[in-house]
């Protein structure tokens, strides 16, 4: 079964890869966040990326992550999902991800396609995020349920 992808330019494509070891292992917070700007993923000011997050290796443009926000160690953000395609021959899904100002993605956690992250927003550890979470909310588990509102400055 022949599989087909949605377009992407060569040198898109090129730039993804290229940069996605960097991104995922340098040494430094600043170093990651250079590294996925590099490859095409939107990303603002005082956002802090840990060590070996994955943001979508084919569609890292789609990805925006907002001020002040902080994505943990072992996360990974997707833009699209193939299993559709793969298993069934359906569609490639692809729509964007946007992680909130200020907003914490716990350690292991997976966003899915077309989900966005409320500002000061919480995602607590190894949580699967399937769907828009409020902001200021507090959510955890698979799939996620909320657990709570915030009562910092939102």
């Amino acid at each position: 079964m022949k599989v087909n992808r949605v377009r992407l330019g060569v040198a898109r494509r090129a730039r993804a890869s290229l940069f996605l070891l960097p991104a995922m292992l340098s040494p430094a917070s600043r170093l990651r966040v250079l590294f996925h700007r590099m490859r095409g993923v939107r990303i603002g000011n005082d956002v802090e990326i840990g060590y070996m997050v994955m943001i979508d290796n084919l569609y890292p443009h789609m990805v925006s992550i907002r001020d002040g926000a902080t994505v943990t160690y072992g996360s990974t953000l997707l833009a699209h999902d193939e299993s559709q395609r793969y298993a069934r021959g359906g569609k490639e899904i692809v729509k964007g991800v946007e992680i909130g100002e200020r907003a914490f993605i716990g350690v292991n956690s997976t966003i899915l396609p077309g989900v966005s992250v409320g500002k000061g927003s919480i995602v607590g550890a190894c949580t699967l995020v399937n769907r828009d979470v409020p902001p200021g909310s507090t959510v955890v588990g698979v799939p996620f349920r909320h657990i709570g509102k915030g009562e910092g400055k939102h």
